[in-house]
């Protein structure tokens, strides 16, 4: 089933970071872009609902962490090899998710040396809020593209990613 986007309900310019295209345009034609392009759009629009909070400053790299930490505990060795960066570079992201409360560290059973990245009572307080703001982006693409045609990208884009192998080997 395919959705046809009504070019009149498209906003004229669409802010992405410093990159601007009009519907005037050309949009980038090819799935790689037009993903990269709506990443940074949704990026930037949820920067906007951060603004004047506790998470402003957060770096976009803490997040990631934060988000791959949240989907199940674990180790920081773990989440190093799922981000495909170093394990100091995710030990320094903890570091700064602890001063926030948003995790914690608790002990592996039977290990000594690695610790599990857990969310904490604040730390899941800040994904509800997260989720309403994520609620309010959707309602803005429904807007668009009407509610069916959110539920028809939704489930197209579940499709392609459990399709892409790299990915879901990575998600596990």
């Amino acid at each position: 089933m395919s959705v046809l986007v009504d070019e009149s309900k498209l906003q004229t310019d669409i802010a992405l970071m410093d990159i601007k295209i009009t519907s005037q345009e050309t949009p980038p034609d090819n799935i790689r872009t037009l993903v990269y392009y709506l990443g940074l759009a949704i990026d930037a629009r949820v920067l906007e609902f951060r603004q004047s909070t506790i998470y402003e400053n957060v770096r976009p790299s803490d997040i990631r962490l934060f988000v791959t930490a949240a989907r199940k505990p674990q180790t920081i060795s773990d989440i190093a090899r799922e981000l495909g960066i170093t394990r100091q570079a995710t030990q320094m992201g903890v570091q700064r998710l602890l001063k926030l409360d948003v995790v914690e560290l608790r002990p592996v059973p039977d290990n000594k040396r690695d610790k599990l990245v857990v969310v904490t009572k604040k730390g899941k307080s800040a994904q509800s809020t997260v989720a309403k703001q994520v609620r309010r982006m959707e309602d803005e693409f429904a807007k668009v593209i009407g509610v069916k045609g959110l539920e028809v990208f939704r489930e197209n884009l579940k499709a392609v990613l459990a399709s892409t192998r790299t990915l879901t080997r990575n998600l596990k």
